[in-house]
C-alpha cells in the first residue's frame, strides 16, 4: 500500500529508512547513514537512549499560576493525558519517550490531538516524522500538516485526506537554523557517526578475518601447489577466529616463528573509535562517562555528582523545555502549564535528597507533611507547621520574634498590658469615619447617575458588587494596617517587645474583605427596598438620595467605630502574642454590660486559646466568631499578661 500510494500520489515520500533531507548522507568513511543505522553505533544508542529514558521518567504536573503564586491544577481536563495516559494505547511516560527519541533522531517529532465532539482533546497520538509533510494553504498562508499513516500506524484522524490543521497537531523540534523543521543531530553529524559505524564494522571483520596466533610462519625454499595449501588449510582451521587466537602452533621442515605486531593503521583503530564515542556524546551533549566513556575528563566537574548535575542543567532540560512549551499550546491559556520535576532524578541519591530536605524544613519552605508525601509516606498530625529560623524576621521587623521578649528587657517592662478603647483613638474613629463616608459618597453617585439613565434598573445593576467590593477592601485594609502597626507596637512596647505588622497583613486583608463583601451586600439589599416603593422615577431619584445621605452620617460613623474596636482588639493581642504574652484575660468596663460578658469578666486563658462568651467562642472582644449580638454595642477589653 505505500508503494502504490507513493505511485499514485504524484508526491515524493520520504521513507522511513531515510532522513529528511540535510545536506545528504554519504560520509568520508563511505557509510551512507540513516537513523537506523545510526542507532546500531554503541553511542548514538546509549545518548538517544539516556536522553529519552531519563526525560520520560521524570515526574509531570500541569500547574496554574496567579500573580506570584503557582498552584497545582491536576483537575484540568488535560493533566491526565499529560501525566497517566495519553491515549488508551500508550502510557503518557512511553508517549514522552517515544516523542523524545523521534527529535533525537530526526529532529522533529509529530502528535496528532485527537477531539471529542466538543472540542476538548481526549488522546495525543505521535506520529512517525516521516509520515508527516508540511504544506501551506495559498491564500492565507495557513500552515497545515498531511498525514500518510503507514500500514503499521493507527491514529483516528478524522479529517478529510489528512490534512490535519496546526490546532489539531503538535510538532516537537530539535535545535534549528530556520525553516519549518529542526536538524536532525545525526544528520548534522552524520562523518562522526559514520567513522563510528565504520570502527564497529572493522572491528567485526578484523576479528572474523584474524588468523594470526601474534607472529608469522616462514619455510625454507619453496612449497608445492599442495603442500601450500595443506599448510594453509590446517593453519586456519587451528587459528582463525578470535576463539582460536594464540593457540599452539606446530611446525615442520623447517619451518620458523616470528613474532609479530599489529600495524600502524591496526594500531591506530582503537584510538579513533574511542574518540568517536567522545564526539558523538558531544554532539547530544551528555557526559561521555554516562555513556560508558570514562577515560576522558569533562569541564563540568571534578566528580561524577558535578558531572550528573551538569547532565540535567546543559542535556536534559534544553529539550524539556522544548517539550513544556509546546505542549502548552494546548492549554490555550498562558496561566495554565505543564512542567516536568527533575527532582525525580534525586531519587537514586538518599543522601542527597535528605538534604535537600533538611534545607527545606530548616529554611521554613517545606512542612513535615509535604516531605513525607514526596517519599510516598502518610501525613501526621502537627506535620503541616513551617519553621521559621531564629535570625530570620520580615523585612522592617526590629529583631526576631523569638527575641522580642528576651527576659532582660521583661524586667525593665510591665508584667501587663491592656487593650486601649476605641474612645482613646479619636484621630483614627475620624480617618475611618471620613474615608467610608467618602466611599458612600461616591457610591450613592454612581447609583443617581444611573437611575438617571435606567429609571427601572434593579439594585444589582445599578451597583456593581466585584468593583466596589474590591474599592473597599483596599480602603479599609490601608486603614486597619496604619492602626494596628500602631496599637500593635504600643501593646509590645508595654510588654517590653516589638511588633511586625508584616505578619498580621493576611488576616488583616482577610477581614478587610469580608467586611466589605458585607458591607456592600447590605447596601444591595437597602437600595432593592428603597426604589422598589416608589413608582415615578423622580420619586425613586430621591429616595435613593437620602439613602446614601444616612449612610455618609449615621452608618459611615457607626462602622468606623466597629472597625476601629475590632482592629484595635486584633492589633493589641498580636503585639502581646509577638512580644512574649503567656496569657489573656478578659475585662469589662460597661457599667451594664451584658450577661454573658459579665459571666466572663475576670476570664483568662493562655495568650492562643479562645474565650467562652455566652455560647460562643471567640478569641478577643469584636471577634467575628462571637457573632452580632455578642459584639454590637460592646466595650470590653483585653489584658494580657507575661
Amino acid at each position: 500500500m505505500p508503494m502504490i500510494r507513493r505511485l499514485l500520489g504524484g508526491r515524493t515520500e520520504r521513507s522511513r529508512k531515510s532522513m529528511p533531507r540535510l545536506d545528504g548522507r554519504s560520509t568520508s568513511a563511505g557509510v551512507s547513514v540513516t537513523p537506523e543505522r545510526a542507532l546500531q553505533v554503541a553511542a548514538v544508542f546509549s545518548s538517544v537512549r539516556l536522553l529519552a529514558e531519563t526525560g520520560s521518567m521524570l515526574p509531570t504536573g500541569v500547574f496554574q499560576k496567579s500573580g506570584q503564586t503557582r498552584l497545582p491544577a491536576m483537575e484540568h481536563p488535560l493533566a491526565p493525558l499529560l501525566t497517566y495516559q495519553a491515549n488508551p494505547h500508550l502510557a503518557a511516560g512511553e508517549f514522552w519517550a517515544q516523542v523524545l527519541g523521534w527529535m533525537l533522531v530526526r529532529g522533529n517529532g509529530g502528535v496528532y490531538i485527537e477531539r471529542n465532539n466538543g472540542g476538548r482533546p481526549v488522546g495525543l497520538w505521535p506520529v512517525a516524522w516521516t509520515s508527516v509533510e508540511q504544506r501551506r494553504i495559498k491564500d492565507t498562508g495557513e500552515l497545515v500538516w498531511k498525514i500518510t499513516l503507514d500500514d503499521d500506524e493507527w491514529a483516528p484522524i478524522r479529517e478529510p485526506d489528512g490534512l490535519v490543521r496546526s490546532e489539531n497537531f503538535l510538532h516537537f523540534r530539535s535545535f534549528g537554523v530556520g525553516g519549518a523543521e529542526g536538524l536532525s543531530p545525526i544528520g548534522m553529524a552524520r562523518q562522526s557517526v559514520g567513522t563510528g559505524y565504520a570502527a564497529n564494522a572493522y572491528i567485526g571483520s578484523f576479528f572474523a578475518r584474524d588468523a594470526s596466533p601474534g607472529g608469522i610462519v616462514s619455510v625454507p625454499g619453496t612449497l608445492k601447489d599442495a603442500q601450500y595449501e595443506r599448510l594453509t588449510r590446517q593453519w586456519k582451521d587451528l587459528h582463525e577466529g578470535f576463539d582460536k587466537a594464540h593457540q599452539l602452533a606446530v611446525m615442520e621442515a623447517g619451518a620458523k616463528w616470528e613474532k609479530t605486531t599489529l600495524s600502524p593503521a591496526d594500531a591506530q583503530f582503537l584510538e579513533v573509535y574511542k574518540l568517536t564515542r567522545a564526539e558523538i556524546a558531544g554532539i547530544f551533549g551528555v557526559p561521555p562517562h554516562m555513556i560508558g566513556d570514562v577515560e576522558r575528563s569533562t569541564s563540568w566537574g571534578s566528580g561524577i555528582e558535578q558531572q550528573s548535575l551538569g547532565y540535567v542543567i546543559y542535556s536534559l532540560l534544553p529539550w524539556l523545555t522544548r517539550l513544556e512549551r509546546t505542549t502548552n499550546r494546548l492549554f490555550g491559556d498562558p496561566s495554565v502549564y505543564l512542567k516536568f520535576n527533575p527532582e525525580g532524578l534525586l531519587r537514586g541519591d538518599t543522601a542527597q535528597r535528605y538534604t535537600g530536605y533538611t534545607q527545606a524544613r530548616q529554611w521554613g519552605w517545606m512542612s513535615v507533611n509535604e516531605i513525607r508525601a514526596k517519599e510516598e509516606l502518610a501525613p501526621i498530625e502537627g506535620g503541616d507547621d513551617y519553621l521559621q529560623p531564629l535570625n530570620m524576621v520580615p523585612s522592617g521587623s526590629a529583631e526576631p520574634p523569638a527575641q522580642r521578649s528576651l527576659p532582660g528587657r521583661q524586667a525593665r517592662a510591665g508584667d501587663s498590658a491592656e487593650t486601649p478603647a476605641a474612645e482613646d483613638l479619636p484621630s483614627w474613629i475620624t480617618r475611618h469615619f471620613e474615608a467610608i463616608s467618602a466611599f458612600f459618597a461616591e457610591q450613592g453617585e454612581r447609583v443617581l447617575a444611573a437611575l438617571g439613565v435606567t429609571p427601572d434598573a434593579s439594585a444589582e445593576d445599578l451597583i456593581d458588587l466585584a468593583a466596589d467590593n474590591e474599592e473597599l477592601t483596599e480602603l479599609l485594609f490601608q486603614l486597619a494596617r496604619g492602626l494596628a502597626a500602631e496599637v500593635g507596637a504600643a501593646t509590645a512596647a508595654t510588654l517590653g517587645g516589638a511588633f511586625a505588622v508584616e505578619e498580621t497583613t493576611a488576616l488583616l486583608a482577610a477581614g478587610a474583605a469580608s467586611t466589605a463583601a458585607n458591607v456592600n451586600a447590605t447596601t444591595v439589599e437597602q437600595l432593592r427596598s428603597t426604589i422598589a416603593l416608589k413608582a415615578a422615577p423622580a420619586e425613586v431619584q430621591k429616595a435613593a438620595r437620602d439613602m446614601f445621605d444616612r449612610m455618609t452620617e449615621t452608618r459611615a460613623k457607626v462602622l468606623a467605630q466597629a472597625r476601629v474596636s475590632q482592629t484595635t482588639n486584633f492589633a493589641s493581642h498580636e503585639g502581646a502574642k509577638q512580644a512574649g504574652a503567656r496569657t489573656k484575660t478578659w475585662r469589662v468596663w460597661d457599667a451594664n454590660p451584658r450577661k454573658s460578658h459579665q459571666r466572663a469578666d475576670g476570664q483568662t486563658v493562655e495568650i492562643r486559646e479562645d474565650f467562652t462568651i455566652g455560647k460562643r467562642k471567640g478569641r478577643w472582644p469584636h471577634d467575628h466568631r462571637l457573632g452580632v449580638d455578642e459584639i454590637a454595642g460592646c466595650t470590653c477589653r483585653l489584658q494580657f499578661n507575661l
